[in-house]
């Protein structure tokens, strides 16, 4: 599914995007447009990461012209980057929203636009039974995520 692809890895440079760089790699992309709103940790997995096929591109799902650029000719979107962590999205109710929510909502749409063959989703055992603000967000992403199979109209993503 990797081999031979444009990858693009939303929150490369948090937990989960940082585990996942080595195993994409492993499967031998064309490309890995590693995008993060973390500059500082951007340039530390840079300098720990000696492949030509990594892009490095510093940016925020929020902001739905940056991903516009970030997609281009990409073939699979694997998407990592969110709040996470529970007290902090609790504290920042609106900021978890914006990033969780109107974020991925954004790369939902830039996804369809740019004909992305996959769009992958990580959520969080959160979502399962919400009892916060992180996991609310994290099952109306998993919403997002299902009706967008319908929302794509004629685009082949899945």
């Amino acid at each position: 599914m990797i081999q031979g692809r444009s990858i693009l890895l939303t929150g490369g440079a948090g937990s989960v995007g940082r585990s996942l760089i080595p195993r994409i790699l492993a499967k031998k992309p064309d490309v890995l447009r590693i995008f993060d709103n973390n500059e500082p940790g951007l340039a530390d997995i840079k300098s720990k990461t000696d492949d030509d096929r990594c892009r490095f591109l510093a940016g925020d799902v929020r902001e739905r012209d940056r991903l516009d650029r970030a997609m281009e000719n990409i073939d699979i979107v694997i998407h990592t980057a969110a709040m996470k962590h529970v007290d902090i999205s609790e504290y920042n109710p609106f900021e978890a929203v914006k990033t969780n929510v109107l974020g991925l909502q954004n790369l939902i749409d830039v996804s369809i636009d740019a004909d992305v063959d996959r769009l992958v989703f990580t959520s969080s055992d959160k979502a399962a039974h919400p009892a916060n603000t992180m996991g609310t967000t994290k099952l109306l992403g998993e919403k997002l995520i299902t009706a967008a199979n319908k929302y794509s109209g004629g685009h082949d993503i899945k």
